[in-house]
């Protein structure tokens, strides 16, 4: 697979995980949070629990938190179990792919023997039964469509006969979030599909845990897809105790889109930055090359993600996920010595 996030692939590090610092994934730093910390400990005596197949009080929660009703939300065991249930559902004769992007909407839709081909305006769009693949904010450049661009996306995909996806799962990193979501809209709509994390912003990648929000009569057909207990007791205690931990995640937001701005500044000496971003990641074009810079980094114990392989960028360079203040210092310190002369 080609994903941020392989520290796995690294056998050099694999042994003292604590010296690795993954920019490669953009995980928040600060999650999980205090409440879903403080949980932790008693998940152990309800493991010989079946989970909640119906997955009602982390449903109610997240409708309150995204202003919806519950029969519009159908949580899942993350983001590629998403992909997979919308494929399933819609069962379309091609899936247009809004380009650069995530891998996995091409990957999954091939597995599925489903035609894939790019896309940069719904103008290009035939009239078919398809799925259209866009996410918000875009992957890797961190950049967000106002609300009404994203309305313009979605009657250009109906008027071609399309379901419009959008992949919101970097969008609570983004101030006043709820200004860009639309979640609202998909709630109501037959032609829209949002598909939301709670990994990233709320640190919980190893537990697998997301959601759907669109029509109930589209949520009800994509339950229908669902194994039983697809989504652990654990994820969900975790994802509730951690949804009701606003103020603390409040706070992680203001921190993290300050040390963005700080990062860009310190990385400039080094090279060029994409200073559109309002995610939790950037790219980044080095003084030098891609792969000189990778393979120097990790000889530091740093990992990015090679951005070369996201179709659809002009130029060669890095993502970099924005981490705490200490992590920004040391891959600063590490892009000193190999610029200054010092590569390992």
């Amino acid at each position: 697979m080609i994903h941020g996030g392989d520290w796995a692939s690294f056998d050099a590090f694999t042994r003292s995980q604590q010296d690795l610092l993954d920019l490669s994934s953009s995980i928040s730093p600060y999650g999980p949070g205090p409440k879903a910390r403080a949980l932790w400990p008693s998940l152990v005596d309800r493991l010989h629990r079946y989970p909640d197949w119906r997955k009602g009080e982390l449903t109610q929660v997240l409708a309150e938190h995204l202003g919806v009703t519950t029969d519009s939300i159908l949580v899942t065991a993350g983001a590629m179990e998403a992909i997979d249930l919308v494929l399933r559902t819609f069962q379309p004769q091609r899936v247009s792919v809004e380009v650069p992007a995530f891998s996995e909407y091409a990957a999954r839709s091939l597995v599925y023997g489903i035609d894939v081909r790019t896309w940069h305006h719904p103008a290009e769009l035939r009239p078919e039964h398809g799925l259209l693949f866009l996410a918000n904010p875009g992957n890797p450049q961190g950049r967000v469509l106002q609300p009404r661009e994203c309305r313009q996306y979605l009657k250009g995909a109906s008027e071609s006969r399309h379901i419009l996806v959008v992949d919101e799962a970097f969008i609570e990193f983004v101030d006043s979030w709820r200004e860009w979501s639309l979640v609202r809209d998909a709630a109501k709509s037959d032609r829209l599909v949002v598909m939301g994390s709670l990994t990233k912003f709320y640190g919980l990648a190893g537990l697998r845990i997301g959601f759907l929000v669109s029509h109930p009569q589209i949520i009800r057909k994509l339950a229908a897809w669902t194994i039983p207990w697809h989504v652990s007791l654990v994820a969900q205690e975790m994802a509730c105790a951690s949804l009701q931990d606003q103020d603390y995640f409040d706070l992680a937001r203001i921190r993290l889109n300050q040390e963005r701005g700080r990062l860009a500044m310190l990385l400039r000496p080094f090279g060029r930055v994409d200073e559109s971003s309002r995610a939790n990641y950037f790219l980044f074009y080095p003084h030098l090359s891609v792969d000189e810079l990778i393979k120097s980094l990790q000889k530091q114990g740093i990992l990015v993600r090679d951005a070369r392989n996201f179709e659809g960028l002009t130029s060669s360079g890095v993502r970099m996920a924005v981490k705490k203040p200490k992590d920004s210092m040391r891959l600063v310190h590490a892009m000193e010595n190999i610029f200054q002369g010092g590569r390992l």
